[in-house]
């Protein structure tokens, strides 16, 4: 038996799959074996197997989501005859490198779900911009004052971090309960192509 994992099974999908059905399979696996998913009551070794899965999941879409990477692969691929079983299988990937893409892919999908802005310190910042520049310039100065407080406003209401590092800030619970649906949405809105 060889080390080289088949990562067509892994994502379960056929080795003629287009990258845009790769790039889904991968979507739902990973959302489906995301360690986060695990419930608090978790022992070490399921949350360590769980992460084992996920890195896996990395790893073949890190493979076959490139097109040199997956012509590589398809060629070592078609000298085998047996590959190593998902259950027992070694990732190649770290935590990390697997976190990492994972935040690449569900940048989109996660947006909604973490990145909630609020419109209080734009709207308050125009505002309160808008006086002082009225103050000191009469229309054009409220103009500018206006344009100036929106944007200081707005730069507070985003925070200024990525959706994913939103994400890794929340608890583990909060994680779970927003994998899960994001898991519901994709399968039951999969089908209709809405999560591409």
């Amino acid at each position: 038996m060889t080390n080289l994992p088949d990562y067509y099974e892994i994502l379960g999908v056929s080795p003629s799959a287009t990258q845009d059905e790769i790039r889904e399979a991968y979507k739902k696996e990973a959302l489906l074996n995301h360690p986060d998913r695990m419930s608090s009551s978790a022992t070490p070794s399921e949350r360590q197997e769980a992460t084992r899965r996920f890195q896996l999941v990395a790893d073949a879409y890190y493979t076959l989501g490139d097109r040199s990477r997956r012509e590589s692969y398809d060629r070592s691929r078609s000298h085998q005859d047996r590959f190593t079983p998902f259950s027992s299988a070694r990732p190649s990937s770290s935590p990390s490198q697997a976190n990492h893409l994972f935040g690449d892919v569900f940048e989109e999908l996660l947006r909604a779900e973490v990145e909630h802005p609020s419109y209080h310190w734009r709207i308050l910042g125009a505002g309160a911009g808008a006086i002082l520049g009225f103050i000191f310039g009469n229309i054009p100065g409220a103009a500018i004052g206006a344009l100036a407080g929106k944007t200081i406003g707005q730069v507070r209401d985003h925070k200024g971090v990525s959706v994913y590092t939103a994400f890794q800030r929340l608890t583990m619970e909060q994680r779970r309960n927003i994998l899960t649906h994001l898991l519901t949405r994709f399968v039951t809105a999969g089908a209709s192509g809405m999560m591409k």
